[in-house]
């Protein structure tokens, strides 16, 4: 059964990035589904009616549409049109760059990252071998080493936390935090800018350190704790230069 049809006026917000119309038409109707504005089993607007909304030509709604559902958020239907999947979002797990210029995704991924690497760091303690821990401490020696760069200093922290990552010898979690570190490094060094010439960047490294040790000392608990505090103090400092507070 064919569930109600969108409304052709539904509301869009101006297109940004003229330089990719198509990701950014994508990337609006995605959050309209997960917004769940759009429901599952809902007809979209046709290519022409989209075409219209936007202000753009049918070939760039033909391209947007295609990438909705190569990511699995529409199916389209030969003759009848595209409409919103069961399992909208559910199919592949993604993180858009473009999705964290809202304040309320960027807290949201703060808060699963915190949750994920928190269990990361517990597992690297329980899993690393000698070796990974060595690359652990070159990883933290050059972040330590790069602190005063705030876009090199950005880099090399989200290095160790990968390499903390990869410490859990699981590759479910070395790839989901792969995924992390490319959505939110942009995230990542403007936090870091905003950090230059304050305190933070000391507290920074020394909350590595803490995550080093209770590594290093196979210490499940200690490590859990650690990177959790570490990345909600991140998350509180964001929200508050958001908020223009200082720190």
């Amino acid at each position: 059964m064919v569930r109600n049809e969108i409304p052709s006026d539904a509301i869009f917000g101006s297109l940004a990035r003229p330089d990719n119309l198509p990701d950014e038409i994508a990337q609006q109707i995605r959050q309209k589904i997960l917004s769940q504005a759009f429901e599952p089993g809902q007809r979209l607007p046709t290519e022409l009616e989209l075409a219209q909304l936007f202000g753009v030509s049918r070939n760039v709604v033909r391209e947007a549409i295609a990438r909705l559902k190569l990511s699995g958020y529409i199916e389209t239907r030969r003759g009848v049109g595209s409409f919103v999947t069961a399992e909208a979002g559910q199919r592949n797990f993604e993180i858009l760059p473009g999705d964290l210029l809202r304040g309320q995704a960027l807290e949201q991924v703060y808060q699963l990252r915190v949750e994920i690497e928190a269990g990361a760091a517990a597992l690297a303690a329980q899993q690393r071998t000698d070796a990974q821990l060595q690359a652990l401490r070159a990883a933290l020696i050059i972040a330590d080493a790069s602190s005063e760069d705030w876009r090199e200093g950005a880099d090399t922290a989200l290095d160790f936390h990968m390499a903390v990552g990869k410490a859990t010898n699981n590759p479910y979690f070395v790839r989901l935090l792969a995924h992390f570190g490319h959505a939110i490094g942009d995230a990542v060094r403007t936090l870091r800018y905003g950090s230059t010439g304050t305190d933070r960047v000391a507290q920074i490294e020394q909350e590595h350190h803490r995550i080093f040790d209770a590594i290093a000392a196979r210490d499940s608990e200690a490590a859990r704790q650690a990177m959790r505090l570490h990345l909600t103090n991140g998350m509180q400092r964001h929200q508050a230069l958001l908020n223009g507070k200082p720190q």
